[in-house]
């Protein structure tokens, strides 16, 4: 058990760079079958601009709040590509990084020699990490994004990590989970009151602050004072998220003597590829079909993704085209996808 905490009489504060959701890897073929533009860089661009910003601010720490790969078994190169710039950061920087895994990782992150370094934390279980910063430590707690009823079983999650076993006054809790209030998608669907989802009633009044990753938005709600922050994704994943700002955050808490609180919440936008869906007339010939689709694209900036659509998913004419007509009639800067309807007609990839 931990010494109770005295602080010393200059203001002391603690810089969080905080991020999730990267999901590196995805559309990130290492031997692709066709030539087209991918959307893998995009992730590892932003991804390698947060390490970039954490080197220049230097933060006390980093915290990813999971979803670092796009799904759970990722080749080697796709590993390497992805643990080495955080392996060379840590070493450069001794600045540490704790990481939760989550659900795109089955909750367990690939293992990898560059995970050894002692500046990379894991969340591989329920468990706890000390921070130690001048005159004051710092705890948190977290756990593997889990499966099941996470609304009945988040408070013996807590507990399993230690909660009750330290008495620091400043306790953040890591996860990558939906949690009451949270809201996503263009409907603003927001999350309550399922076994999916934690109960915000549930978060400990003494926790200084909640820091999760699987919301896709960026949002901050608030369980009495303690506030539940999502940092949201580093890039737009589907088109339910064409018009949400993408980036991260930088969290400053200060201590006023007594307890700990968030001062500042600075949000970094990352740049975010433009999304449009351009539908196609269901009973339009093919050459006009063709001019219209050049014509409804010609404005759009060059590195959009583009979404074709038909307005009826019986439209014989639209379905025509293929993908690789469809493609070579666009900039191919461009990164095109279709509409469901396509799916049955059209080679997709």
């Amino acid at each position: 058990m931990y010494a109770a905490i005295t602080f010393p009489m200059s203001d002391p504060q603690l810089k969080i760079v905080f991020f999730a959701d990267t999901h590196l890897g995805f559309d990130y073929p290492i031997r692709p079958k066709i030539n087209i533009r991918r959307r893998g860089e995009d992730f590892f661009n932003n991804y390698h601009k947060i390490l970039q910003y954490a080197e220049k601010t230097k933060p006390d720490f980093l915290l990813h709040g999971g979803d670092f790969f796009f799904r759970s078994k990722v080749s080697q190169p796709i590993v390497d590509l992805s643990y080495q710039p955080l392996f060379d950061f840590v070493n450069k920087t001794n600045i540490p990084i704790y990481i939760v895994p989550g659900n795109h990782e089955r909750s367990s992150l690939p293992q990898s020699i560059y995970l050894a370094h002692p500046s990379i934390n894991i969340f591989n279980r329920a468990r706890s990490f000390v921070f130690e910063k001048n005159d004051f430590n710092v705890s948190l707690y977290g756990f593997p994004f889990f499966r099941g009823d996470i609304r009945g079983e988040f408070k013996n999650l807590i507990l399993q990590s230690g909660w009750n076993d330290s008495e620091a006054s400043m306790r953040l809790i890591v996860v990558h989970q939906a949690i009451d209030g949270a809201q996503v998608g263009p409907g603003n669907y927001t999350f309550r009151n399922r076994e999916d989802v934690i109960d915000i009633n549930d978060i400990p009044g003494n926790a200084t602050a909640i820091l999760s990753g699987h919301i896709h938005r960026r949002q901050v709600l608030y369980s009495g004072k303690v506030p539940v922050i999502y940092p949201g994704s580093i890039e737009r994943t589907s088109f339910a998220e064409k018009d949400e700002s993408k980036g991260f955050y930088e969290l400053t808490f200060r201590n006023d003597g007594n307890i700990w609180f968030l001062d500042k919440l600075k949000f970094l936008k990352l740049p975010a590829r433009p999304m449009t869906d351009i539908y196609l007339d269901a009973d339009t010939e093919l050459s006009r079909l063709q001019k219209r689709l050049i014509q409804d694209c010609a404005g759009l900036p060059e590195n959009s993704i583009v979404r074709i659509r038909t307005k009826n998913k019986h439209s014989p004419e639209a379905l025509k085209l293929s993908a690789a007509q469809i493609r070579d009639l666009l900039p191919s800067e461009f990164s095109i996808q279709f509409g469901r309807e396509f799916f049955t007609e059209v080679e997709n990839h």
